[in-house]
């Protein structure tokens, strides 16, 4: 079709060359920033803090005073946003009216869903307002291995919505239609099978591999079948544990909370590596501040073991080694 992921541009600009290279090139502001507009979710997923109920943070929703003062700090610079993170963006009652906003402003944007709540109304908004990008998130291939780690049974409407909007958006360049997922058992077959299946109605499909190893099951609020389930997917995990050759987190992102809290890292769900709040300081200062050159050091030197959300994060999607996970 001769669509450009614009996201996947940006971020494989921010994600190439070595540790010390990106440490000695750091930029002025953040190249992109990922915003939680809520960390509530319609689903209960098994892989996820949110859904097992092992977040401990308050949950809450992005106030129109935190999201306005996040645009007029980046206006500036331009910086692209998705709207990501640890909760359902589509929740929120501003979602569509706030992408517009930085669209006027002329902010790329982007958001990843689990595509179940989409109107046909909002598909129509977001292909008029020519959003970039969005990244259906599935888990497993089929309807089974779907509904284990999804904890529910949404496989053909999220499969319907994805065919809904390729179809409203017909020939036009944008939104550029990507859909993820990732698994445990599944084989190659069942692999292919799905990305044949999904290439009729996408730009892109990757399959990466479903990381349990953070959740507790002495931890989650789940009834006894639910546990079972996650105690057996734990037994199956077959991601490959590798770090990240180099973390784009801290060279080229900031991930800002619904409540304006600040955090270092994209998988940090319960504020173990804050760097600030902005509506105490802004963007630029926590940026460049002592915190974040501390987190820095460390990556750049990747002494992944002194940082707890560190030591456990691996390349599960393909993102730097082409084959790694044989799928």
């Amino acid at each position: 079709m001769g669509r450009t992921n614009v996201f996947n541009k940006v971020y494989e600009s921010c994600n190439s060359g070595e540790p010390i290279d990106k440490y000695n090139s750091l930029p002025r502001f953040p190249r992109y920033i990922d915003i939680e507009l809520t960390n509530y979710c319609n689903y209960r997923c098994l892989m996820c803090p949110v859904g097992t109920g092992q977040i401990k943070r308050e949950q809450g929703f992005m106030s129109d005073e935190t999201y306005s003062k996040i645009l007029n700090e980046i206006r500036e610079y331009k910086t692209p946003i998705r709207f990501i993170r640890w909760g359902e963006p589509t929740l929120h009652k501003s979602f569509i009216e706030y992408i517009k906003k930085a669209k006027k402003l002329g902010i790329m944007c982007h958001f990843n869903t689990n595509g179940t709540i989409l109107t046909e109304e909002d598909m129509k908004q977001l292909v008029e307002i020519e959003l970039e990008s969005v990244k259906f998130s599935f888990q497993g291939v089929d309807e089974k291995s779907y509904s284990e780690m999804r904890n529910s049974d949404q496989f053909d409407k999220l499969l319907n919505n994805i065919k809904m909007f390729n179809k409203i958006r017909g020939d036009k360049n944008y939104p550029y239609i990507h859909v993820a997922s990732t698994i445990t058992y599944e084989n190659k077959n069942q692999v292919e099978i799905f990305k044949r299946c999904m290439k009729n109605y996408c730009d892109l499909v990757t399959i990466g591999r479903t990381i349990l190893e953070h959740i507790n099951i002495g931890e989650v609020n789940l009834n006894e079948n639910e546990k079972n389930t996650l105690a057996g997917l734990k037994l199956k995990e077959s991601a490959i544990k590798k770090h990240p050759n180099c973390c784009p987190e801290v060279f080229d992102k900031l991930s800002i909370n619904w409540n304006g809290d600040v955090t270092a890292c994209c998988g940090d769900y319960d504020n173990k590596m804050l760097v600030g709040n902005i509506n105490e300081n802004s963007l630029l200062e926590i940026w460049n501040s002592s915190k974040m050159d501390n987190f820095r050091k460390i990556l750049s030197e990747k002494q992944y073991d002194k940082l707890e959300l560190c030591k456990s994060c691996y390349d599960y999607m393909e993102l730097e080694t082409p084959g790694l996970q044989e799928i």
